[in-house]
């Protein structure tokens, strides 16, 4: 499974942080992109909706800049799938954190911590990719070679939607995306229970 790393900090200077570095060695240079831009960040994300990333964020930019409450609202509004980690130097105690909560930030890292307790949460949000049933679909229909564009599920009230469609819906998290996870889990229960189909580990 192949991952990006999103770094959006105004502090270019973190780019030679230790953590910067020990991503790079773990994921690959060219998959750990670091912008100083928070606008930037937020169009990378959008950008590149059809990867699996994982975005360390910043929560304080410059004031002619939003911040990271508002840059983890609008990620949260583009899908809901990617695990977003605070990545600060601000208190956590000190912080007003229940937005952050309220919009699913997935762990908070002190730029006070070590590398070591730094990737422990990293390694969380990997683990996160390769266990959350709805990225298990997302890459399903990804590594798909069949025409993505042709409509493959239809939902009560006659629309129809196409695999590129679908795969939207799930990052969007929206009611036709978890209806299409529910009913595939649902079908794939039900034929490993008629034992039409098995599972291999």
């Amino acid at each position: 499974m192949s991952l990006s790393i999103v770094i959006i900090d105004d502090n270019q200077k973190l780019e030679d942080d230790s953590l910067v570095w020990e991503l790079k060695d773990r994921y690959g240079e060219e998959n750990v992109t670091f912008l100083s831009d928070p606008v930037a960040g937020l169009q990378f994300v959008k950008d590149n909706l059809n990867k699996n990333i994982i975005v360390l964020l910043d929560i304080q930019f410059p004031a002619n800049n939003i911040d990271g409450h508002k840059l983890l609202s609008d990620i949260r509004n583009s899908s809901e799938l990617i695990p977003v980690i605070l990545w600060s130097g601000i208190d956590e105690n000190k912080e007003a954190f229940s937005d952050f909560i309220n919009n699913h930030a997935f762990g908070f890292i002190s730029k006070t911590a070590t590398t070591a307790e730094a990737m422990k949460i990293i390694d969380k949000a990997e683990e996160f990719f390769k266990t959350n049933l709805d990225n298990s679909i997302e890459d399903w229909i990804i590594a798909k070679d069949e025409d993505k564009d042709k409509p493959i599920f239809i939902t009560s009230d006659g629309q129809s939607y196409s695999l590129n469609e679908i795969l939207h819906e799930i990052r969007m998290q929206s009611e036709v995306g978890k209806s299409f996870s529910r009913r595939l889990n649902e079908l794939t229960i039900d034929l490993l229970l008629r034992k039409k189909e098995n599972l291999n580990g």
